[in-house]
């Protein structure tokens, strides 16, 4: 403490002598103290500039380092910015998207007419699959009334090489992703269904599954249909687990669609098969996989996988068709639904 008192008297005598002072010297003080303050500021600023650069060159050289030392499975900062838009797109579909399905018995087509294909039991068999699918909520389709059926008989006059069953057309005019046909068998002991998948633009199968249960003798149409739906049940588990397995796998590579170009124009076989290569080059070159169904002279039909960030319906995707086939031939279109594409080339 008597150390103290000293240096604490010439403090206040300081204080003292200072506010004694003329108002031009605390001006000047003033001044001078400002001028330190902005230099004491600037070197500090160029001093945490000078230490943010060595952190960030240190920050660089460890993520380098850890990249170099942990090869392919390094994660860096960048790795976010690096996915496409079509990546996160992908994403966005897996997680959120699922296919429209059709359910129908078999569709078949005798002379100049189309029939649906059902028994007594038919119609419990679809509504059990309906109701499954719409709780799982998938958007379900179905055939019902000649209207629709008279637009599957145009489709079939408009696409070549048709099979008697259509219910790939019906999935088709119906704008479904899949669609589903089953069978079913009722004996005094057991019921059983039979139900199938299928791709609808080109009624490729994607699975199947079985079922049976106990009828135990029963004959009444109300134990009957309720023993069907049972199957039905019991089978469209396994069935759904094929379904979302080929989607995912599917939606990997575009949004896909059936195009059929009927041919129209005269062509020498030379012509047409200078037609097909250019055709088949431009496709390739603008989408990312090309299914060739048939090709013949008069025919074109495939299915094409469009990005869908590109390609946001299939008017912009026929759009895409009329550029890629006009050096070589002039468009026409027929009709277009949301998975089908139908033109003319001339």
């Amino acid at each position: 403490m008597k150390h103290l008192m000293p240096s604490l008297c010439l403090a206040l005598l300081l204080v003292e002598t200072a506010c004694s002072a003329p108002s031009s010297v605390t001006k000047k003080s003033n001044t001078e103290k400002n001028q330190k303050s902005s230099i004491t500021r600037q070197n500090a600023e160029n001093a945490y500039r000078e230490l943010d650069g060595n952190m960030t060159a240190t920050v660089n050289a460890l993520q380098s380092n850890a990249t170099e030392a942990a090869g392919t499975e390094a994660i860096s900062l960048g790795n976010a910015a690096e996915k496409t838009a079509l990546d996160n797109a992908r994403e966005v579909l897996q997680d959120y998207t699922q296919p429209i399905i059709m359910v129908s018995p078999a569709l078949n087509a005798k002379g100049e007419t189309q029939e649906i294909v059902t028994d007594n039991y038919s119609n419990a068999v679809q509504e059990a699959i309906h109701s499954y699918l719409t709780k799982k909520n998938y958007e379900v389709k179905s055939v019902e009334g000649q209207e629709t059926l008279n637009e599957i008989l145009q489709m079939q006059n408009d696409i070549a090489n048709t099979e008697d069953d259509l219910s790939y057309l019906a999935g088709i005019a119906l704008d479904a992703d899949i669609y589903i046909k089953f069978k079913h068998d009722v004996t005094n002991e057991d019921v059983s269904v039979e139900i199938s998948a299928y791709e609808t633009s080109t009624s490729r199968l994607l699975g199947s599954q079985s079922s049976t249960v106990r009828n135990n003798g029963h004959t009444s149409k109300i134990n009957l249909a309720s023993n069907l739906g049972a199957a039905v049940r019991k089978a469209m588990p396994g069935l759904e687990t094929k379904i979302l397995s080929y989607w995912k796998n599917d939606l990997t590579k575009g949004t896909q669609y059936k195009v059929v170009a009927n041919i129209k124009g005269e062509y020498s076989d030379s012509q047409t098969e200078d037609l097909h290569d250019a055709i088949m080059k431009g496709l390739k070159s603008n989408f990312s996989t090309v299914k060739m169904n048939v090709m013949t002279a008069k025919t074109l039909d495939f299915v094409i996988y469009a990005n869908p960030i590109k390609y946001k319906d299939s008017q912009e995707v026929y759009s895409k068709l009329r550029q890629i086939f006009k050096p070589v031939a002039e468009t026409k279109k027929i009709n277009i639904t949301r998975k089908l594409i139908l033109m003319e080339l001339n």
